[in-house]
């Protein structure tokens, strides 16, 4: 999954010579939270519609005289944006620029092909690829499974559930395990009753969890009333 296919084309921009009140209309039109600063066709520069708001004047501006009130009308985007712009491509995955947001504590990265403005990405673009990227939204069942760290594990258990017990994977991340060499396939089956499938990966010797190997490590260990609302959940 690349960026491309999670950002905004259609991105809505400004200039520096925009005023806090025209921004503001601006981002609350197109109810957006992010608002590049292109000038001559070049990005140079980002706010936020937290960075509006604090540039506001306060409630009690109005006692004050004309000055504050007239700052809003007066005083541009330009004064105030951020400079030091983060940035992906299209095609960078969509896990890269998750590590980037995560990792600056920003919530968009503008997206570049050269020195061209082609879309915005953001946090929420991000957390609707990962629902999707894990299954979320569909009928499914979640499981845990730990592979020892050999060539060949993953095939070996997709194998079971696509060709022998002929059920659908709707979604499949495999991250490594803190302090071992091996990973967990964290997988959503497609059946509300994975029972039979669990018992044979536990029969060719893999630990599985249903939904999760901290909750589950036996076929026992809950009933199946249980079973069935965490698979209606996942």
């Amino acid at each position: 999954m690349l960026v491309r296919s999670r950002m905004t084309a259609d991105v809505v921009t400004t200039s520096p010579a925009t005023t806090i009140a025209e921004a503001l209309a601006l981002t609350r039109k197109h109810r957006i939270r992010h608002l590049p600063i292109v000038a001559d066709e070049r990005l140079v520069g980002l706010v936020t519609d937290r960075d509006l708001r604090l540039a506001m004047p306060p409630n009690w501006a109005d006692q004050q005289g004309n000055e504050l009130r007239d700052a809003l009308r007066n005083k541009t985007v330009g004064e105030f944006m951020v400079t030091n712009i983060v940035t992906t491509a299209p095609e960078a995955p969509i896990e890269q620029a998750a590590r980037l947001l995560y990792e600056h504590k920003i919530g968009c990265l503008p997206v570049m092909s050269g020195d061209n403005l082609v879309g915005i990405l953001t946090e929420t673009d991000v957390l609707r690829s990962f629902v999707e990227l894990f299954g979320g939204g569909q009928p499914s069942s979640r499981l845990e499974i730990r592979l020892t760290n050999r060539p060949g594990e993953l095939a070996r258990v997709v194998r079971t559930i696509g060709i022998d017990y002929k059920i659908n994977i709707t979604g499949m991340v495999v991250p490594p395990m803190a302090g071992t060499p091996d990973s967990v396939a964290i997988v959503h089956v497609q059946t509300l009753d994975p029972t039979p499938l669990i018992a044979q990966l536990r029969a060719i010797g893999y630990q599985v969890g249903w939904p999760a190997l901290d909750l589950d490590e036996t076929p026992e260990a809950e009933p199946r009333e249980q079973r069935r609302y965490w698979a209606e959940v996942y």
